[in-house]
């Protein structure tokens, strides 16, 4: 290792206060494959201390502008630079190199995409899947922060020890990124079997489908965030996503999102929706929890991994009429269950964002 090279490049400077340290992470960089170029680079950015795990998780990156990606696969640079925002990304300047090679695959496949289904439909598509990913590297970076506080400099006080640290957690990504490969693969599959088992054939060209709506969230959750410490309320959250989606999956239904205290979920039909909403007020009762749901059925638009429509607003007011451990069901729903469950009448309700009253039924608990 040449000093000098390095100081002239800025990167060591033998009268700083932490050169001796600073001297053994460039040595350990060096060691990891990284060349002063990409040192330099990272130094710019402030990373210089992340860089053998930066090099891991985007390989050759900030190599082409935007413009010569538009250049290599053959498209408007407008339409290279709205398909790289729609996955999440920051792009302040399209002369400025942000992409490395599999960034081209990756806009390349989008441009195809959007030959085949057009560009506001595959950007659509693009900002769910930057949406998905936005959350699983949130998650990833936060557990693994909090297991191996050495991650961070400000607590571990050293680059060099927070350089090797991130070093070899970074070995772990690239396993990740075919984990998320064969977890897309599952979950295409399983979707399609899902609006196949709705019978929508008839509206699913204009984005509706038939479905079993419902929500369900936690009773008093207001009152327990401000008597719970933020480990024990992550830990009730992480407890109450994990029966949720085990209790959506185990009847065969869709998990669509959680929002807060609350999970959305859909099912194929109006009865399986009640089982699964019963199950979780029953599941959260199981562990001192109070919830309420509620269930609507009918044609919903499918949009984006997520689903419109006045069932599923009707659905969300449902869980604010129900009493703790209540569920609530639509007159579609209730009739339906005719002669499978019996249902209590609470007449037409005034709901907000309803222009006329809406008939609501309670279900009485099963023996």
């Amino acid at each position: 290792m040449d000093l000098e090279t390095l100081g002239a490049a800025g990167l060591y400077d033998a009268d700083a206060p932490d050169a001796a340290e600073r001297a053994e992470l460039l040595a350990f960089l060096i060691e990891q494959g990284c060349s002063v170029d990409e040192m330099v680079s990272a130094n710019a950015r402030g990373r210089l201390f992340a860089l053998a795990g930066d090099r891991i998780v985007r390989p050759d990156r900030d190599r082409f502008t935007l413009v010569e990606v538009a250049e290599q696969v053959d498209a408007p640079v407008a339409d290279v630079r709205a398909l790289w925002r729609s996955f999440g990304l920051v792009e302040a300047d399209p002369t400025q190199p942000v992409a490395s090679p599999a960034d081209v695959d990756m806009i390349r496949t989008g441009v195809a995409m959007a030959g085949l289904l057009g560009m506001d439909t595959t950007r659509g598509m693009a900002r769910v899947m930057g949406s998905a990913m936005a959350r699983i590297g949130d998650a990833a970076s936060t557990s693994v922060r909090g297991s191996l506080p050495s991650m961070s400099v400000a607590i571990s006080g050293s680059e060099l020890e927070t350089a090797r640290s991130f070093a070899v957690v970074a070995t772990a990504v690239p396993a990740l990124g075919r984990t998320l490969d064969a977890l897309f693969r599952h979950h295409l599959e399983a979707a399609r079997m899902h609006f196949e088992r709705t019978e929508s054939w008839e509206v699913v060209g204009q984005g509706g489908i038939r479905i079993g709506v419902g929500f369900t969230d936690l009773c008093g959750f207001t009152g327990l965030t401000q008597q719970l410490s933020m480990d024990n309320l992550s830990q009730l959250l992480s407890k109450f996503e994990e029966v949720a989606a085990d209790v959506v999956q185990d009847h065969g239904g869709r998990l669509v999102k959680f929002i807060g205290d609350a999970v959305m979920f859909i099912t194929t039909d109006a009865l399986t929706a009640v089982e699964v909403a019963e199950a979780l007020v029953a599941a959260a009762s199981e562990r001192g929890l109070m919830a309420r749901a509620g269930v609507t059925a009918g044609t919903a638009l499918a949009l984006d991994g997520d689903y419109f429509g006045p069932i599923v607003n009707l659905a969300a007011r449902l869980v604010a009429l129900a009493e703790p451990g209540a569920v609530l069901v639509s007159e579609p729903v209730s009739e339906r269950l005719a002669g499978a469950r019996a249902v209590i009448s609470l007449g037409p309700q005034t709901i907000r964002g309803f222009d006329d009253p809406v008939t609501v039924s309670r279900l009485t608990p099963t023996v």
